[in-house]
């Protein structure tokens, strides 16, 4: 397995709260994995032990993007031009691929989004999939969740998979998340990516699956 783009890596847990994942199973059918041969495999996460025993035993390379506070940041800022000139699609497209470059020339199989949709203002989420969308295969697979309850707390989380049926919530810490609804994020999405299968959680995150459209469910 090869490590590319990766951040500093989190120190183990003591005990790490665990959430239970009816969804992973479907982006984790080691079967239909081994039959893509080598994986190139998206994390927009930060390193950690829980995930990388799980990514051991694909054939894979692997590139971790600690993307959270770097998209957070922009995002506020693009709240801030909001009222003065709001930015285009373009210029949005330009600085998140600027940000974003460590994804290189590279196109992913598996992507796990975690909590990304809810670090970008609703403007760049046009931006993010068109990005995303050039980077992907056409078999392609990703996990993730959004905060879509505005009364919920809104907490960045750094997560990793504990199993092909559970993630570790490994750090919390209080953040100016950007809650969007599922119907928001499904037409920024655009028509070649969409949310194929979705559970909502007791904390007000919609857990969710997302395919590129060519894929056969």
């Amino acid at each position: 397995m090869a490590l590319l783009g990766a951040h500093r890596r989190d120190r183990p847990a003591a005990s790490p709260t665990v959430i239970a994942s009816r969804l992973l199973e479907k982006v984790l059918d080691t079967e239909k994995l081994e039959q893509l041969g080598t994986l190139n495999i998206l994390d927009f996460g930060r390193a950690n032990s829980a995930s990388l025993e799980l990514f051991n035993q694909f054939s894979c390379r692997l590139s971790v993007l600690d993307t959270a506070d770097t998209l957070l940041e922009w995002s506020a800022d693009i709240a801030r031009r909001e009222a003065d000139e709001p930015p285009t699609q373009l210029q949005l497209q330009h600085e998140l691929g600027g940000l974003l470059s460590a994804m290189g020339e590279h196109r992913y199989d598996l992507v796990f989004l975690w909590d990304t949709v809810n670090h970008l203002h609703e403007r760049a989420l046009p931006a993010f999939s068109a990005l995303l969308r050039r980077h992907l295969t056409p078999h392609a697979r990703g996990h993730g969740f959004m905060l879509h309850k505005r009364e919920s707390p809104r907490r960045m989380r750094r997560m990793g998979l504990g199993g092909t049926n559970e993630i570790r919530l490994i750090e919390e810490t209080d953040a100016e998340l950007f809650p969007h609804t599922r119907k928001t994020v499904s037409e920024a999405l655009g028509p070649d990516l969409q949310i194929d299968h979705a559970v909502l959680h007791a904390d007000g995150r919609l857990e969710y699956l997302l395919s590129a459209a060519t894929v056969k469910r």
